[in-house]
């Protein structure tokens, strides 16, 4: 088969040089950013090692040696626009994504109009965004297509349409099947999305700390394309020779009131959720019906939020964003620019650090087939106090885990948990003499909470706990994950789905079968009577 150039789709006879890294090199110096997205290993050959230019006249010509005219280049000094050590690369598939992704971006737009400097969260921890989907129309509402890309219609057919040319580009509907078969389909004979059309630079994809996919798990694309183009993402993007892998997250939209009126919802619920957890690292659940109790609380300024997201989920995606902005904070204490007296300092942990601990408890079974992802209950909660003592912790732990919890689960029931606690300069100072002796660990972790005094055996309830200063804030904040509980929600669906898998002889009833054993594989690891 000839080879042919992805860039200007030309075959090997109609090069005027003997192989393709001559022919880049010569035909397309002036796009070096076409080059680095579709052939990322080949840019540091070309442009900065210049291994392939013929002759000295060729090295002048190069457009990325004059360096003030805006010239790509992967030296130190540019590493602060760059994605290297950013926290995320945030993917939203499908519409629940798509909508969460814009309301990312309208957040940062919001705190770099009021001249927050609390927009470099984002600047240092964002590596990038992109949005995928099925149905282009629903691309075509977002803030993402409409402003932050500027996209007509065939813009987004180009760059985020999953499964190109395998459907009417109309969704997947409720068949987790057909989101599947659509992403496999941009993967058939060697097809790589990512370096060939996605908004999803490979390089960035690597420079980042973690990957996060945000999607739903109860429709078509969202449950049945992300784990495809996770599993892809892993084999065909990131490096292979690393000793450890990139943690990849996936953070999960279960819309409560649906599932509990439709048997279809239910089975995409649990199908989706158990094959997710068998292409990624962790999985954080969002309850829209605890997302919404917890908007009376957090509610951060989103501007324009109203104008790109779905009138229902306006309110409810706040308290998500939020959830994230604080977890993208936890890894950045730095000061980007001497000038900027952002001034974000204490203690970090880094992506892996919410969920690495508790593998360890996995069961060991050196025959185990399916290794599922850390399930994190999300919880965030804020108090407005000036002094504070034990009680004033209870408060706030109470606040976090059952009033502001943003998935619902039992506590008790969890296998520990990462905090992390963090408030204006003058709060915090108050709040050092508590956290240095552990009041704060002990009451998170005492009968009320995560009562891992219950726990007797080997096994142990750990709870970890970490802080930050935060300035330009009022109120003190207790952000958290909490590993592997019982979930009522995802409890009602398993049961469905089970009766759904015994007694149906339906099409919906094979594929639950066909996919039984990663859902038991997931469900075996949540709550403490699974903890070995």
């Amino acid at each position: 088969m000839t080879e042919t150039c992805k860039i200007c789709v030309t075959g090997r006879d109609g090069w005027e040089q003997e192989t393709l890294e001559a022919h880049i090199a010569h035909e397309h110096r002036d796009e070096p950013e076409s080059v680095e997205q579709v052939y990322p290993d080949l840019y540091d050959p070309i442009f900065v090692e210049e291994r392939y230019w013929s002759t000295e006249e060729d090295v002048e010509e190069d457009p990325t040696v004059d360096r003030d005219e805006g010239a790509t280049s992967t030296g130190v000094d540019d590493l602060a626009g760059s994605a290297v050590g950013k926290k995320w690369f945030v993917l939203g598939v499908g519409g629940a994504g798509n909508h969460i992704v814009d309301a990312i971006l309208l957040r940062r737009n919001t705190l770099s109009e009021e001249n927050e400097d609390r927009v470099h969260i984002w600047d240092a921890g964002l590596a990038d965004a992109t949005v995928l989907n099925t149905n282009v129309a629903e691309i075509e509402e977002t803030y993402y297509a409409q402003v932050e890309k500027g996209y007509n219609r065939h813009d987004i057919v180009a760059n985020c349409i999953i499964g190109q040319g395998a459907h009417n580009y109309a969704g997947a509907g409720h068949r987790w099947d057909d989101g599947r078969d659509f992403a496999l389909a941009d993967f058939e004979d060697d097809g790589n999305p990512f370096q060939e059309r996605w908004d999803a630079n490979p390089v960035d994809l690597r420079d980042s700390q973690a990957i996060m996919f945000i999607h739903s798990v109860t429709k078509g694309t969202g449950c049945g394309s992300t784990p495809v183009i996770a599993d892809m993402l892993r084999e065909r993007v990131l490096d292979q020779d690393k000793v450890v892998g990139k943690p990849i997250f996936s953070s999960v939209v279960i819309p409560s009131e649906y599932a509990s009126q439709s048997g279809r919802a239910k089975v995409n619920g649990v199908l989706g959720m158990a094959r997710i957890a068998d292409s990624v690292d962790a999985i954080i659940p969002f309850d829209n019906r605890k997302l919404r109790d917890a908007t009376r609380d957090i509610k951060p300024r989103i501007h324009d939020i109203e104008r790109y997201n779905p009138p229902e989920y306006t309110d409810l995606n706040k308290p998500l964003v939020s959830f994230l902005e604080a977890f993208t904070m936890s890894s950045i204490p730095q000061v980007l620019d001497q000038d900027v007296d952002l001034a974000i300092r204490g203690e970090v942990f880094d992506p892996a650090d919410s969920f690495r601990p508790v593998q360890d408890k996995y069961p060991y079974d050196p025959d185990r087939e399916v290794d599922p992802a850390v399930v994190l209950a999300p919880v965030l909660g804020k108090i407005h106090a000036s002094s504070f003592d034990r009680s004033k912790l209870q408060m706030l732990a109470r606040k976090a885990l059952f009033q502001n919890k943003l998935a619902d689960f039992d506590p008790t029931t969890a296998w520990g948990g990462t905090f992390l606690v963090y408030g204006p300069e003058e709060k915090m100072a108050s709040l050092a003499p508590l956290l240095d002796d552990g009041v704060l660990r002990d009451v998170l972790g005492g009968p009320d909470f995560l009562d891992r005094e219950s726990v007797s055996g080997v096994g142990t309830v750990d709870v970890n706990t970490h802080r930050l200063v935060t300035p330009y804030l009022d109120d003190v904040y207790l952000w958290g994950t909490l590993w592997n509980p019982e979930m009522p929600s995802l409890s009602e669906m398993y049961e469905h789905a089970l009766t759904v898998k015994q007694d149906g002889n339906s099409q919906l009833s094979a594929g639950i079968r066909d996919e039984w054993g990663r859902v038991e594989a997931l469900f075996d690891c949540l709550g403490r009577e699974n903890m070995p």
